[in-house]
């Protein structure tokens, strides 16, 4: 009987200590159900085996999600992750800004600083590097007014180009100051400023002051016209005249460095989220000034996302901003990427394409943004 008795009592332990499989918490249940819309979002804009998409959901300074959808090339069949690294366009503005900061850490600039100080070209008069920052230069687009019309398309732009071309004096599309304006060839004059300074190249001074103190071990600024070896790339893509997506890397401007040609990935720009939410890639009193906006009001908003509600966007270091969100977009030939970061909560979403589509670009945020939000407010629902 007491041998009866022991063996009832070990099964019970035994039942006690092996318990049915257990069922994920509400929470966890929320996060797989958030996976799977955002999976169900993207599969439905982002062919299996077209040019694809990754994508960025940090919170508090974990990784909700990062993936990768569709394909970084077409030709090789292969596929986007999150460790793909993509041209950044103009999201790579906020790069530019950090590595004129870093010069300002180092007592070697002063944002009051005149351009006329290190070139006296008339067309710099009374522009500082606060204004080139700010958009509010009144320099002339690089683009428009010469070398989509008059440059020989078989050379590479360089930004050594573009500083022979302001030195003719391009007349000002307003008076410096005066007004604000988004301008390419503000930011471009920021990085031949880095290297007149700092006497080194642009994306190597980048690549030490900034990328790697972010901890951004395989990202890099890219020029056509003295290429460098990319890990994991994404090849910009577009859609000829008969429907065809083909790869389009060999722009003739693709060698203007500042105004974007950032590659990066979400794997690093995750590490980057990061080194900015603890203000550790220059000192603090420069990490205050990258979300201050600029005096100098818009003349009309940039964007128009339902999550901003109308508000009244201003400009920063390299970064659009509301009352509530910093965030910027990037457009150029074969790719689309957008960033966005939350004030009242520490939210970041980042959405990198390797194909030129605004408007899937676009519809893509606005359903990511609208997926998340539903899913901070009900974590356990």
């Amino acid at each position: 009987m007491k041998n009866v008795l022991l063996l009832f009592v070990f099964l019970c332990v035994a039942c006690k200590s092996s318990p049915d499989k257990v069922e994920p918490s509400k929470s966890t249940a929320a996060l797989e159900e958030l996976q799977l819309s955002v999976d169900a979002l993207f599969n439905d804009k982002i062919g299996e085996n077209k040019p694809g998409a990754s994508l960025l959901i940090a919170y508090d300074g974990e990784m909700l999600i990062g993936k990768g959808y569709g394909l970084r090339d077409l030709e090789q069949q292969m596929p986007m992750t999150q460790s793909t690294n993509v041209r950044m366009a103009s999201v790579s503005k906020q790069f530019t800004a950090l590595a004129i900061l870093s010069l300002v850490d180092k007592g070697l600039l002063s944002l009051n600083d005149p351009i006329s100080k290190f070139w006296p070209y008339p067309v710099f008069k009374d522009i500082t590097v606060q204004h080139l920052l700010n958009h509010t230069s009144g320099l002339a687009d690089y683009e428009e007014p010469y070398f989509l019309k008059d440059w020989d398309k078989t050379k590479v732009v360089e930004n050594k180009d573009i500083l022979e071309w302001l030195e003719t004096n391009p007349a000002p599309i307003f008076e410096v100051g005066t007004q604000w304006e988004y301008c390419n060839t503000a930011y471009l004059v920021l990085a031949l400023l880095v290297e007149k300074v700092s006497g080194e190249e642009f994306s190597a001074y980048a690549q030490e002051n900034v990328f790697k103190k972010a901890g951004m071990d395989h990202t890099t600024f890219y020029n056509l016209a003295k290429p460098v070896e990319i890990s994991e790339r994404a090849y910009c893509h577009d859609k000829d005249s008969l429907g065809n997506w083909q790869k389009i890397d060999g722009y003739f401007m693709n060698g203007v460095l500042g105004d974007g040609a950032v590659y990066t990935s979400v794997n690093d720009y995750f590490k980057y989220d990061n080194a900015l939410r603890n203000q550790s890639i220059v000192s603090k009193e420069m990490h205050a000034l990258i979300f201050k906006p600029s005096t100098m009001p818009l003349a009309e908003n940039s964007y128009d996302f339902d999550f901003l509600n109308n508000a009244e966007e201003k400009y920063g270091m390299g970064w659009f901003l509301t009352d509530e969100f910093a965030l910027h977009t990037g457009s150029w030939n074969g790719t689309r990427t957008i960033v966005l970061k939350e004030f009242k909560r520490p939210l970041t979403i980042a959405i990198f394409l390797s194909f030129a589509s605004s408007e899937i670009r676009n519809e893509l945020i606005e359903a990511t943004y609208a997926l998340v939000d539903d899913y901070l407010e009900n974590p356990d629902q």
